[in-house]
C-alpha cells in the first residue's frame, strides 16, 4: 500500500512538472481518495462533537482531539459550562494577557447555521512562538471550544488542513440530558422527585405523589457580596413575602456534600393558606448554593423526609 501511495504521488508531481492538470479518466477514477472520518467525541451528557482531523493527525489519550508530535501541533476540543456570551466576554485582550496569549485577531464566523466566534492569538512557550486558534461556539448553557496551535513557523499547507480541521465542527445536544450543565452540582438520583424545569441557574423539581402543584424543590445558585450567611438565609427565605407573612422557626447547621450550611425553616402565608418552608444555604467565597422546598403546613414531615434523602444524592462538581 505505501508503494502504491508513493507512485502515485510520483506520477502526480509528474504530470504536473509537465503543465497537465488532470489525470485520464482512467487513472483518476482508479485512485479516488478515501474521505477523511470526522472523529466523534461525548464532551458531556447530551453533548457531542465531531471533527475531521488532518492528514498526519491522531488521536491522543492527553485530551479529546488530535496531535501531530513532530510538528509541535495539536487540536483540542472541550466545553466549558459557562454561557457562550458570558465567557466571549471573558476574552478581553487584558485578561488573555494575564495568561500569556496575545490577542492577534477575533471575528464573528458562521458555522453550521450556528453563530461563533474565532479568536487567533500567539503565545511563546520555550523560546518558540505559537500560533493558536480558538472557535467558539455555544449556547446558554456552555460554550464548546476548539484550540489549535502550532508553531508560527508552519508552512502555508499546514495551516490550512489544521483551519480546515478546527471549521469541520458539527455540535450535537440533546437538552434533555443536559440537566446539570452549567450548573457548581448535580443529583446521582433524584428519589420520589421528578425535575420539572431547567433555567440557567436553578432546578425545579416536583414531588411524583402530588399533583396539586403546590409542593416542590427549586435547587440554585448564585453571587452576593458583603452580607453573612445567616442575614443572606433570611433574606433567601423571606424573598416575595411581606413580613407579616412569614414567621421564621429556626436555623440550623446542616451538611451538604459535606459542606457547611445554614438550614431555616420557616410558614408562609401564600393566598390565605400556611405553608411550611425549609431552605439549605452554602455560602463560601460570595457564592451561595440554595436548597429551597415548600409544602402545605399539613405535610411538613413527609416533605421534610423526602428532601433529607433526595439531598444524600447531592453533590458539588
Amino acid at each position: 500500500m505505501q508503494l502504491k501511495k508513493l507512485l502515485v504521488t510520483l506520477v502526480s508531481l509528474w504530470f504536473s512538472a509537465c503543465g497537465i492538470n488532470s489525470l485520464p479518466k482512467s487513472i483518476d477514477a482508479a485512485q479516488i481518495a478515501e474521505p477523511i472520518q470526522a472523529q466523534r467525541f461525548v464532551l458531556n451528557d447530551g453533548f457531542q462533537v465531531s471533527l475531521e482531523p488532518p492528514i498526519g493527525f491522531n488521536l491522543t489519550p492527553e485530551h479529546y482531539g488530535f496531535v501531530q508530535p513532530e510538528s509541535f501541533s495539536r487540536i483540542k476540543v472541550y466545553e466549558i459550562e459557562v454561557p457562550y456570551q458570558k465567557y466571549l466576554a471573558s476574552l478581553t485582550k487584558e485578561n488573555l494577557a494575564l495568561i500569556k496569549l496575545q490577542l492577534v485577531k477575533q471575528q464573528k464566523t458562521n458555522l453550521a447555521n450556528a453563530a461563533c466566534h474565532l479568536i487567533e492569538l500567539k503565545q511563546i512557550v520555550a523560546g518558540t512562538v505559537f500560533d493558536k486558534q480558538l472557535l467558539i461556539c455555544g449556547d446558554e448553557l456552555s460554550s464548546v471550544v476548539v484550540e489549535a496551535s502550532y508553531p508560527e513557523s508552519a508552512n502555508k499547507i499546514h495551516r490550512q488542513a489544521i483551519y480546515k480541521s478546527v471549521n469541520s465542527l458539527l455540535v450535537n445536544v440533546e437538552n434533555k440530558l443536559r440537566l446539570f450543565t452549567g450548573l457548581p452540582f448535580k443529583l446521582t438520583d433524584t428519589p420520589e422527585y421528578n425535575i420539572s424545569k431547567r433555567f440557567r441557574n436553578s432546578l425545579v423539581m416536583l414531588p411524583l405523589s402530588d399533583s396539586s402543584g403546590k409542593s416542590s424543590v427549586v435547587i440554585s445558585h448564585g453571587a452576593s457580596e458583603n452580607t453573612t450567611i445567616n442575614q443572606l438565609a433570611e433574606f433567601l427565605i423571606s424573598s416575595g413575602s411581606s413580613p407579616e407573612d412569614i414567621e421564621i422557626l429556626a436555623n440550623e447547621e446542616a451538611k451538604l456534600d459535606k459542606i457547611a450550611a445554614l438550614a431555616t425553616t420557616a410558614y408562609v402565608n401564600v393566598a390565605g393558606e400556611t405553608y411550611w418552608m425549609k431552605q439549605v444555604l452554602s455560602y463560601q467565597d460570595n457564592r451561595f448554593l440554595l436548597v429551597q422546598t415548600r409544602a402545605p403546613k399539613t405535610d411538613k414531615e413527609i416533605t421534610n423526609q423526602k428532601l433529607e434523602n433526595l439531598l444524600r444524592h447531592f453533590e458539588f462538581k
